[in-house]
């Protein structure tokens, strides 16, 4: 089977299943079964795209059953594929992923040649910590040496590079560190303006007070004691973006439960 006929197939799937003609799905899914599509011709094509889409939306579980079929058997083409161009059917062991990291770390701790062997028993220290740490989950352990390698290459955090070179903050120390504290005095200082604007753009105004009511009932507590106050939404630091250009747009009415203090908004009188 060509690409073209590939792409008749996707457009004819995604027609079958607008018109819910569920039965000619099946057919044509069964005829994609029976030939041989090639990872190339995957890559070209929407055809996976397709039947993904088809997961998603579709009700009928005979299509799903059948598509979800087509997609397992072409990952395990695409696994075939990567393992022979490999060499090997075999995934790549855990000590081949250990020296890799290793490998990683040195290039990004960059020694000057007469401290080369010092910077490489820096970097296998960093990477047997960090294995201690991690060794119940290799996900965790990746995900953490991404972290490691991009921050010690990132111009920005060099005092973490020039602290392990000289000494002063230790491979066990490093491999212990968040984000956070791996982060510059810079970043830093960015994340908490960022997390205190945020703070303030969304809290409400204090002394605002509002009309006593006992004409609606709170959906959390079951009381009737309420206030109703009415203010612009501008009191409310929103950022400019949200705000409307009208008065009436502008205007906010809210309810708050003298009970418990449950507070909902004027749209359908959903809690905030």
């Amino acid at each position: 089977m060509d690409s073209k006929e590939i792409v008749h197939y996707a457009l004819q799937i995604q027609k079958l299943n607008v018109d819910r003609s569920y039965g000619d799905m099946v057919t044509l899914l069964g005829d994609l079964d029976r030939v041989q599509v090639t990872a190339e011709q995957l890559e070209a094509t929407d055809l996976a795209s397709v039947l993904y889409g088809i997961l998603k939306t579709c009700s009928d579980q005979s299509v799903k059953k059948a598509a979800r079929g087509l997609l397992s058997k072409w990952k395990r083409e695409f696994k075939k594929k990567e393992a022979e161009e490999r060499g090997g059917p075999a995934p790549p062991s855990e000590p081949t992923v250990r020296s890799k990291c290793v490998q990683l770390l040195l290039a990004a701790l960059q020694p000057e040649p007469p401290d080369g062997a010092g910077a490489a028993e820096l970097a296998g220290a960093i990477e047997q910590h960090v294995h201690q740490l991690h060794a119940h989950s290799q996900a965790k352990y990746k995900a953490c040496m991404r972290s490691k390698v991009a921050n010690l290459r990132n111009p920005k955090s060099a005092h973490l590079r020039r602290g392990l070179l000289a000494g002063t903050l230790s491979a066990d120390a490093f491999a212990r560190m968040s984000a956070e504290e791996m982060a510059g005095a810079e970043l830093r200082r960015l994340r908490e303006e960022y997390s205190s604007r945020g703070v303030s753009e969304r809290q409400l105004p204090r002394g605002v007070e509002g009309t006593p009511t006992e004409k609606i009932r709170c959906k959390r507590c079951g009381g009737s004691q309420c206030t109703v106050t009415h203010l612009s939404r501008g009191a409310l630091f929103l950022p400019a973006w949200v705000r409307r250009g009208g008065p009436d747009e502008d205007a906010m009415t809210f309810v708050t439960c003298s009970g418990c203090g449950q507070q909902w908004y004027h749209s359908g009188w959903i809690c905030l």
